[in-house]
Order: structure tokens, then C-alpha cells, then sequence
């Protein structure tokens, strides 16, 4: 028997109150907000303006925010927590962020690491592993996850878990209505995690684009951001950088979300493979179908999360897989 459908508002507010569990985990503490993305991926962008949104609800100031290529744990405190940035990057897939997660986690075994919902995916056991082999000799490691798969999967890294859902819902409500006579839009990756859909549903689709196409020529101004960062950080002055830049691009970041939401709301449907595609569209209460990446990531939030959403459509593979 399914589950009983909610409205939009209902689900997002209960989506919300999940997060609550890491105002105990962060406590009070001074703590660093590591690894903000500072890409042209939106969903990275939906996540940490969520993150940001829910420290400025609770009055948490992070002493520290900073993307993972100017990060040095030499500058933690010796009672600092550090919160690590949420996504779908805990694996083999992106190494960079991963290693790290694994380089903070083996240098400061004294502090509070807490990683924000995951979702986890390793294409070596070996690797994985050796990952949480790491993650396994720290005291006080705390790890959120997005699905019941990476659940599983995370107790081998730390008995700290905790199944949350993604911090972008903290955005709700975005408060911007949809064209209800407009067409769809379908969102389909074309990175590494791209998927063949095969016959896709008899819906008109006016838009068909991914992030990277969505971003375009604006990944220039990107790179300049992570540009005098990285300048900076190699000569030493990483930390003025951060809290210099950081500002600047949080805002840039805003700037680039808003316009993803008035491409959304031009339409009537979000088809994707994207997560925050569909989350995006969920933020909305927007109407979306769901498609799978390669390696089920979608599915298994969604079934989790969203699925309940009335206005939320598995594509019928996921749903009898």
C-alpha cells in the first residue's frame, strides 16, 4: 500500500524539523563551515545557502566558512568544531573533497568533525575501505546521510550516524509561483554520473539543459572567485582570503540561484535526473518527475524524502525497482 500523499508545505516543514538534531551535534562551540562549493553546480549552491539558512535561524555564526581547496586544519581551535559541507561527494567519484574529509579527520582527532547529509557511493571496496579505516580512528566523528543505503554503508566509517534529509530544504518556501501553462523542462546530466533514459515521458519539453549548460559563460566570474582565493592561500593567507571572498561569493551564489528558480518557473513540470532538480522544484511546490543518475542517488532520496510530495512522480522504473 503507498504511503498517504502530503501537500507541498506540509512535507517541507517536516523535512525542516529533521535538521534539529544538529543543533546538539555543533552545540556551542566555535566551529568552521568547510568545503562550500564554489562551482556552478546549483545543487552544491541549493545546499549551502540551505546550511546558511539554518545557521542564521539558530543564531550559529561559523568562525570560519571555506571551500576545501584553502582549508588548513592548523587553524582549529582546540575545542572547534568542524562542519563539513553536504552533497553527494563522500566517495571515490570527486576524490578531492574525500581526501579532505580523510586528512582532517587523521590530524585533528581532538575535535568535533560533524559532515552535513551525504550521500555516499564508492566504485572501489578498496578504496572505501581505506576511507573508512580513516574515518574509524577518529573519537568524535559525527556522519549525516540523505538515504537508507548510505546508512548502511556509513556504519563502516563511524557508529555516529544519522539519516537526515539535504539542507537545501531549509530554503522553503522560495515563494515564487510557476507558469502553470507553461511546458517542461528537462534537466539531464552530462557529467560523469549521466544516465540513458531511454523513451522519456510524453510531455512537451520547451527546455532541455543541465547546470553547466544553465551557468555557461558566468563560470568565468566563478573562476575568478576561486582564483584569488587560491592566490592567496598560496602564499599563506588563506584564512584572510576566506573571510574576504567567502562573502563575496555566498552573494555571487544568490545571485545565481534565483536565476535557476526564474528558469523554473517558467515552466509547469521539472523532468531530472538532477537531485536538486527535484529538490529545487519540491522548494517551489512545483510538479516533478523524478529520474534516476547511475548510480540510484535519486531514487533512493526521493523514496526516503520526497516521494510522499503530491506533486512528486517516480519515473515507473524506480518505482518497481
Amino acid at each position: 500500500m503507498e504511503a498517504e500523499k502530503l501537500d507541498s508545505a506540509r512535507l517541507n516543514a517536516e523535512l525542516m524539523t529533521k535538521h534539529a538534531v544538529l543543533l546538539d551535534l555543533i552545540g556551542k562551540a566555535p566551529f568552521h563551515y568547510v568545503d562550500i562549493p564554489m562551482h556552478g553546480n546549483i545543487g552544491d549552491l541549493l545546499i549551502m545557502l540551505g546550511t546558511l539558512a539554518f545557521f542564521k535561524k539558530h543564531n550559529l555564526t561559523p568562525r570560519l566558512i571555506s571551500p576545501f581547496f584553502s582549508f588548513n586544519p592548523d587553524w582549529l581551535g582546540k575545542d572547534d568544531v568542524v562542519v563539513f559541507h553536504g552533497g553527494g561527494n563522500f566517495g571515490d567519484l570527486y576524490p578531492f573533497f574525500q581526501q579532505l574529509r580523510e586528512r582532517v579527520a587523521a590530524a585533528r582527532p581532538g575535535n568535533r568533525i560533524v559532515i552535513l547529509p551525504q550521500s555516499i557511493h564508492f566504485s572501489s571496496p578498496e578504496k572505501a575501505a581505506e576511507s573508512a579505516a580513516i574515518f574509524r580512528r577518529h573519537p568524535d566523528l559525527h556522519l549525516c546521510v540523505r538515504d537508507k543505503v548510505s546508512f548502511e554503508q556509513a556504519r563502516a566509517f563511524t557508529d555516529k550516524v544519522y539519516l537526515l534529509p539535504d539542507m537545501a530544504h531549509q530554503l522553503y518556501p522560495l515563494g515564487r509561483s510557476y507558469d502553470k501553462n507553461g511546458d517542461a523542462m528537462l534537466i539531464t546530466r552530462v557529467d560523469d554520473e549521466k544516465v540513458d533514459h531511454g523513451t522519456l515521458p510524453d510531455v512537451r519539453v520547451s527546455t532541455h539543459t543541465d547546470w553547466p549548460q544553465f551557468v555557461g559563460e558566468r563560470e568565468r566570474v566563478i573562476n575568478r572567485y576561486r582564483h584569488a582565493i587560491g592566490v592567496f592561500s598560496r602564499r599563506g593567507l588563506g584564512k584572510p582570503a576566506n573571510v574576504i571572498v567567502a562573502p563575496l561569493w555566498i552573494a555571487y551564489a544568490q545571485k545565481l540561484v534565483d536565476e535557476a528558480i526564474a528558469l523554473f518557473a517558467r515552466h509547469n513540470l521539472i523532468v531530472t535526473d538532477r537531485l536538486h532538480g527535484h529538490i529545487l522544484a519540491v522548494l517551489m511546490d512545483m510538479p516533478t518527475l523524478v529520474l534516476d543518475n547511475s548510480y540510484g542517488k535519486n531514487s533512493r532520496y526521493a523514496s526516503v524524502w520526497t516521494a510522499r510530495s503530491e506533486l512528486v512522480t517516480l519515473a515507473a522504473a524506480q518505482r518497481s525497482a
